[in-house]
């Protein structure tokens, strides 16, 4: 699911903001015009806009800093054949969405450590820069983006995971035992006990008692923010792994509801408000899409009497159609970003001639997936720790109806 809000696009990725992002900037900028500029020892005696406009500069070359940092994982992940789709930044970090499954220990190492590498080089620049001084505040802003990477860069390689340290434990400890769930495990273990570390320092600091280092407010956000992400990182892990004991071909219905495009919105109703169907295919008139009442508004007696089905439904797209031999992760990861219900089933895979000729894809679907139907199926998954079910275990699972709460 894409979270945040896209920017540009860098070769060939997505640069998207998270909402968090401006938030924080916001906080960064204010309390650099406010207390760290002003110091005796940094640039002090300049009027209040100074302070603010080298607040404003020294916030945005960070956030550069860091796209760089984000940006070497994914150009090395590109060099090492794995797909980048985009890049979710927070401020001090950031999330890649790679598309492929699996990647070798060596290839995540190695995305690993290039960030920490590219933030020293980072740091090395800005101090050259203060060393050479053109001016005062060009100065103070340089010393601090120098000292701000050297920190980035040795944050980054504490062996705690999600941290880039921790990534590179991960790959090492996947390396030796075999096993992504093991090492995820550990790793992640890691990064929540130097979580948990960083909010007592934080704690500690917003009182007045520093332990080892000061700034207690970013401590707290940061240990926070690690401590659910180590979490999260493990859980899906877990799911992944749930998910790969999955055939799609096990959960495929042959029978669904075809609803005509042109039929009016209120003989809709009257047929089909007591079926226990909620997700439709629509087509006719070279048309074909999925019609899914959770995500439609009424529209009114009136209206529904005139109404067509068609100017309800989401028209089908390449991205919406799956294939029975399809991973079940690559089709959770679908349902989740087209927020449907129900996915088509082809034989084969669409081609971009039969994409423009809806009425040809029609007789090349073999049938529907539901969302719940996986969902469900992952439940068991996950809670008895079952490999592959037989396909007429699933339809006797499916048949139950089971209600799973829907994820977000």
């Amino acid at each position: 699911m894409k979270t945040g809000l896209k920017v540009f696009r860098i070769a060939g990725i997505d640069i998207r903001l998270h909402y968090s992002w401006w938030l924080i900037f916001i906080l960064l900028a204010w309390s650099l015009s406010t207390t760290y500029f002003p110091q005796p020892e940094v640039f002090p005696g300049a009027v209040k806009s100074t302070y603010w406009v080298m607040g404003i500069i020294a916030s945005l070359l960070l956030f550069i800093s860091v796209l760089l940092h984000e940006l070497s994982h994914s150009l090395v992940a590109k060099f090492r054949k794995i797909k980048v789709e985009s890049i979710t930044l927070f401020f001090f970090g950031g999330v890649a969405g790679i598309t492929k499954e699996k990647i070798k220990p060596s290839s995540e190492f190695m995305m690993a450590i290039a960030g920490p590498i590219f933030s020293l080089v980072l740091a090395g620049v800005f101090y050259l820069i203060f060393i050479i001084g053109i001016n005062g505040a060009a100065a103070a802003i340089a010393k601090y983006l120098a000292l701000l990477n050297l920190i980035l860069a040795c944050f980054n390689l504490v062996p705690a995971y999600p941290l880039d340290g921790g990534r590179a434990f991960r790959a090492i400890l996947y390396a030796y035992y075999k096993d992504l769930k093991k090492a995820t495990r550990i790793a992640s273990f890691g990064g929540k006990i130097f979580a948990i570390y960083m909010i007592m320092e934080g704690l500690f600091n917003l009182f007045g008692a520093v332990i080892i280092f000061p700034g207690g407010l970013w401590f707290l956000i940061l240990g926070v923010f690690l401590f659910i992400i180590a979490k999260g990182s493990y859980e899906q892990v877990v799911v992944d792994e749930a998910l790969e004991q999955i055939k799609i071909r096990d959960l495929v219905q042959k029978k669904y509801p075809i609803l005509n495009s042109e039929q009016t919105v209120s003989s809709f109703l009257k047929q089909y408000q007591n079926s226990g169907e909620e997700s439709f295919i629509i087509e006719g008139n070279n048309f074909l899409g999925v019609l899914d009442i959770n995500n439609i508004n009424p529209l009114g007696k009136k209206i529904n009497s005139i109404a067509k089905l068609k100017l309800l439904a989401v028209p089908l797209t390449k991205n919406s159609f799956i294939s029975e031999h399809d991973s079940a992760e690559k089709v959770f990861g679908i349902f989740m970003q087209t927020n449907s219900d129900i996915l088509p089933v082809l034989a084969r895979e669409v081609s971009s001639n039969s994409q423009n000729k809806q009425s040809k894809n029609r007789s090349e679907i073999i049938g529907i997936v539901r969302k719940r139907d996986l969902l469900t199926r992952l439940k068991y998954a996950l809670k008895f720790k079952i490999g592959e079910l037989k396909g007429s275990q699933v339809n006797t699972i499916n048949n139950k109806k089971l209600r799973v709460e829907k994820m977000k």
